[in-house]
């Protein structure tokens, strides 16, 4: 079992949605119900959990476009095509954008969607031996490629979903995918799967086809989108989960695709809601949003005010000193 992958990297990996742990077992890997996840190929380091985890017509859509006989070529095709369209060098592309992740050595990351896998090599090689480098894909064909290129023994390969992905939540100081996520059906659970596998505190930069707002009431767009109508879609800032920090949205390739890069974290952002309002008004952000009350007419309330400035105090200390003799 040792010539398949280092005993370390399967511990990365649990069952999709429900979350086991997972053993080595002769077929592949075996979680504490018994189901088994089976090797792709003999001596291969591929995991294949798409059975049962392909349920939605995007997916099987997916699984049409990327599984086919000629997949790979028509792949690679595609590939050679963008980076000529934009006068990009594609290894100086690739090293740019998974700069990202700002990346040393020992940390363990995953690439979702990796396609033929041109990325590994770079993230590997800046994990170093001490790292870890794990590589995901729902096509089969594409995995098995990216495997075939890519033999470092750091690294572990999934045949999987990306909306139920077969990791340990937290297991990863840095997550990326480039290329896909328009596709995925479910863009918010993609999203939150990439935020769940990842450590708080660890990166997250994901990207796809989407042409820069500035751009949209162009003959670029209409030229663009004519091409390719997933460069219509928009960059999904709107479906990043609430604890995202540092959050930053760049645009690349002829502002045609979008970059979303976060800070993985935990709830909302901090922010102390008791700090006090100097001035008239007065208050915190707290007193001012759970302590709204009915209104009163506007002749009160400029009375409120008047006497809050002439006891040179806030109009909120007025309001509270009133009502609670009041009360």
């Amino acid at each position: 079992m040792a010539e398949r992958m280092n005993a370390h990297l399967y511990q990365a990996l649990a069952t999709p949605d429900a979350l086991l742990s997972l053993d080595l077992c002769q077929e592949g890997l075996k979680d504490t119900q018994n189901n088994i996840f089976r090797f792709a190929a003999a001596k291969s380091n591929v995991v294949d959990f798409i059975e049962p985890y392909v349920t939605s017509e995007y997916d099987r859509s997916n699984l049409q476009m990327y599984n086919s006989a000629n997949s790979v070529e028509i792949y690679r095709n595609f590939l050679d095509w963008l980076f000529q369209t934009f006068n990009v060098q594609e290894q100086e592309f690739r090293v740019e954008i998974l700069s990202h992740l700002k990346l040393s050595a020992g940390m363990k990351v995953l690439i979702t969607g990796c396609g033929l896998g041109e990325d590994i090599p770079i993230v590997s090689k800046a994990v170093g031996l001490g790292g870890e480098v794990h590589a995901q894909d729902i096509s089969k064909a594409m995995v098995l490629e990216s495997a075939k290129n890519n033999t470092q023994p750091n690294t572990l390969f999934t045949i999987s979903n990306a909306n139920c992905l077969p990791y340990a939540s937290g297991y990863f100081d840095a997550v990326f995918h480039f290329g896909g996520i328009n596709l995925f059906g479910d863009t918010k659970k993609a999203i939150a799967e990439l935020d769940r596998v990842c450590k708080k505190g660890g990166k997250v930069v994901f990207g796809d086809e989407g042409v820069a707002a500035h751009l949209r009431k162009t003959q670029y767009f209409d030229v663009a989108v004519c091409n390719n109508k997933l460069w219509a879609a928009e960059p999904p800032m709107d479906l990043l989960p609430h604890g995202a920090l540092d959050v930053q949205l760049t645009y690349i390739l002829g502002n045609c695709f979008y970059v979303i890069g976060f800070t993985s974290g935990e709830g909302f952002p901090y922010m102390n809601i008791d700090i006090p309002h100097k001035g008239t008004r007065g208050g915190t952000a707290r007193t001012r949003y759970f302590g709204q009350l009915e209104g009163v007419s506007a002749e009160t309330k400029a009375k409120v005010y008047a006497k809050a400035r002439e006891l040179n105090i806030s109009a909120h200390q007025v309001l509270e000193d009133i009502l609670r003799s009041a009360l």
